[in-house]
């Protein structure tokens, strides 16, 4: 430091010839103690000082007194461009004040004792001030403590890092605050202790503490400290961006798409292993510029470098090589906060393999169709098993059921009690999408209507008295993804139709007690053994959910519609059983014969009971005519008998009558034509046909 930083540059200065009072006026309008004196050539002739004005005014002297009379001598002199540490070494100790000169020799300043001290004062305090602000700053906890243990400097990192203010900190001095051994221990031996360990505010913190010495005596210690936790995230951070860096890297490189960045020179920056393969080479070396690469790709890349540089936008063009390889390159701009170009980055696609490649998926995915539909029909054939039948008139019915299972449609099963309604529903849900999906059977007059609501779509906790205090999902909520077969939907209440539409039509269900929509993924499977159309005609059921439901219809045909299906049937159910009863049994011709005439108006299930209870109740090892039950109305000869009731009296012709209609009737839903129906009753094909005619049954 120059001693013209320190100095009080352009004093003022008083001629030999002027009074003290023009001194004193000085000294009172410009706060200074001093002022040089000068003489005729203003050179510098002494100094009159205020102590000095003053001690001739005590004597007796006059304010117009001279200054000559009474100024001193003129004090050292020193350059404005000295090194103020060097004329503080070798200046006296005795020395008041000093006259600075420039180099030349004129007068510039005066260096006083003085005001050198409240210079250095204020420097110290702007020091100081500095210096407190900038460890109020720094995020470690910094903490110093005297001799004695007493804390002086608690900065703002320490407040946070120990939970307490500086003022509380200073007040605890070293209890409470920091283990006693962080700095009596240095303290004691004046040995610096870094990286040391420790917990504090339930905090892992790493520290380092350092002796304070002044002039060799070692007046205190400072302690720095860092949540160690802080560092373990960053390094954890760093770990992570670098582990980021090297995916990148992997993914770039791994790209089936060349990747290239150039600059604004277009030097290459970086090229992955496509690039260099489109470029014909193995390596490259960064910063080789495009024009210097002896290859058709560069040149391309090149000009179109130059043009992305000076348009500042993307580019795309397909680069055709003389081996007739089509490269499509797309060249996009890297652009600066100041919007200039700095970087273009391009991606270069072999368009050749790429239509290659298109013309093997586009094969491969003929072959997967092809492969799908032989699948999917040998699956329905697989599947097959669930419905068992060799009925002709069941086949356009499978058929249907495989072609609905591949669409979310949704679909009404219709058919008689027991024809296997169910079972049909159940092998569609296996050759859907859905298939891994759930499977959820709700019988609609099973369920008591005042618990239907909540069975079907569940409530919040606490929505009704005796509800569950956590609330439970509906059924068609477990269902999601899966198929809903509701069963006997021609008994679902008027009520609860309106919701089941909702749920159809937006796919959407409310919990009994909740304002929350709950989006469902289901296809509904309904059934019915009701005429619904004329149930909506009776206004038991709603028409627009109707016409919902009846998107696809299939239609089961009772047992006696497909006769051939009635020994298939039995042999299964009577294998099914015999292994459920460990029981070895046989059906004989005479019974098949009469399961064959018989109408069975409970279908395949009332087949299924039928046999169930042959197996159990029959000896021996045969099924015979007289272990069927006793409503078959089994004869000796194998022959159908007919009881007849009668509940009131009635003409004799109009009881020949009924009587009439309904063999008629019966036979007819036996047999497919009039002509085996006249076989069976015994009567000619003309008189079948006259009389179905009179009786309304054709």
């Amino acid at each position: 430091m120059k001693i013209k930083n320190v100095m009080i540059c352009n004093p003022y200065t008083v001629r030999y010839d002027q009074s003290l009072a023009d001194a004193s006026r000085i000294y009172l309008e410009h706060d200074v103690n001093c002022a040089p004196v000068v003489g005729v050539n203003k050179d510098i002739v002494g100094i009159i000082t205020i102590s000095k004005v003053l001690e001739s005014f005590l004597s007796g002297s006059s304010p117009t007194a001279k200054i000559n009379e009474f100024m001193d001598e003129p004090p050292g002199v020193v350059s404005e461009n000295t090194e103020f540490e060097n004329l503080a070494k070798n200046c006296p100790q005795d020395m008041e004040r000093m006259l600075v000169l420039d180099q030349n020799k004129k007068l510039t300043g005066i260096l006083s004792r003085v005001e050198l001290i409240k210079k250095v004062n204020l420097a110290w305090e702007e020091t100081r001030n500095e210096l407190k602000v900038v460890l109020q700053s720094v995020s470690h906890a910094i903490i110093a403590f005297d001799k004695t243990g007493a804390i002086y400097l608690f900065n703002k990192g320490a407040e946070i890092l120990l939970g307490i203010s500086s003022k509380e900190a200073i007040d605890q001095r070293h209890d409470g605050v920091l283990p006693e051994w962080v700095w009596k221990e240095v303290i004691a031996d004046g040995q610096a202790r870094f990286g040391f360990r420790f917990q504090v505010n339930n905090k892992r913190v790493i520290g380092n503490a350092t002796p304070i010495n002044v002039n060799g005596n070692i007046t205190g210690t400072v302690v720095v400290l860092q949540d160690l936790s802080e560092m373990e995230s960053l390094t954890l951070e760093l770990s992570r961006v670098r582990e980021l860096k090297v995916e990148l890297d992997n993914i770039i490189e791994c790209s089936y798409d060349g990747m290239l960045v150039v600059n604004t020179e277009r030097a290459v920056l970086r090229a992955n292993k496509s690039a260099l393969q489109l470029l014909n080479r193995l390596d490259y070396s960064q910063y080789c510029v495009l024009r210097d690469i002896k290859s058709e790709v560069a040149g391309c890349l090149d000009e179109m470098s130059m043009e992305i540089i000076e348009q500042k936008k993307t580019l795309t063009k397909v680069y055709t090589k003389a081996d007739g390889q089509e490269i499509m390159i797309t060249g996009n701009p890297r652009m600066s906060q100041a919007g200039q170009v700095i970087q273009v980055i391009f991606n270069m696609r072999d368009m050749t393999e790429l239509q290659r490649l298109k013309f093997q998926v586009e094969q491969a995915k003929e072959e997967k169709l092809r492969y799908s539909v032989e699948l999917l029909e040998l699956r329905g054939k697989l599947l097959k098993e669930d419905l068992i039948t060799i009925s002709s008139t069941m086949e356009p019915i499978l058929e249907l059921m495989l072609r609905v299972s591949q669409v979310d449609s949704t679909v009404l099963i219709t058919g008689e009690s027991g024809v296997g309604k169910e079972v049909a529903a159940k092998r569609i849900h296996k050759l859907s999408r859905k298939e891994n999906g759930p499977f959820i059977t709700i019988n609609c007059g099973a369920i008591p209507e005042n618990l239907m609501e909540s069975e079907l779509f569940g409530y919040e906790k606490g929505a009704f008295t005796g509800a569950s205090k956590e609330g439970k999902i509906g059924l068609m909520e477990a269902a999601d993804g899966g198929n809903v077969f509701l069963d006997e939907i021609g008994e679902l209440p008027l009520n609860l139709q309106v919701k089941l539409l909702r749920v159809l039509q937006e796919k959407v269900i409310y919990r009994i007690g909740g304002i929350k929509p709950i989006n469902i993924n289901v296809r509904i499977i309904a059934a019915t053994n009701r005429n619904l159309k004329d149930m909506v005609k009776k206004k038991t059921f709603r028409e627009d959910l109707f016409y919902r439901l009846n998107v696809v219809q299939i239609e089961i045909p009772p047992l006696r519609a497909r006769k051939e299906d009635i020994l298939p049937l039995s042999e299964h159910f009577l294998k099914k059983y015999c292994s459920k009863y460990d029981k070895q049994k046989r059906i004989t011709q005479q019974v098949y014969r009469i399961f064959e005439c018989y109408h069975w108006p409970g279908n395949i299930r009332e087949l299924e009971n039928v046999i169930e209870r042959a197996v159990i109740l029959s000896q021996g090892e045969m099924i015979e005519a007289h272990h069927l039950p006793e409503n078959l109305n089994i004869g000796i000869n194998g022959k159908a008998e007919v009881e007849v009731t009668v509940r009131g009296v009635i003409s004799l012709d109009e009881g020949v009558q009924m009587m009439e209609k309904e063999l008629l009737r019966k036979a007819l839903g036996t047999e497919k034509s009039s002509r085996k129906t006249a076989q069976l009753l015994g009567i000619t094909h003309t008189t079948v046909l006259r009389k179905a005619k009179q009786y309304n049954l054709l």
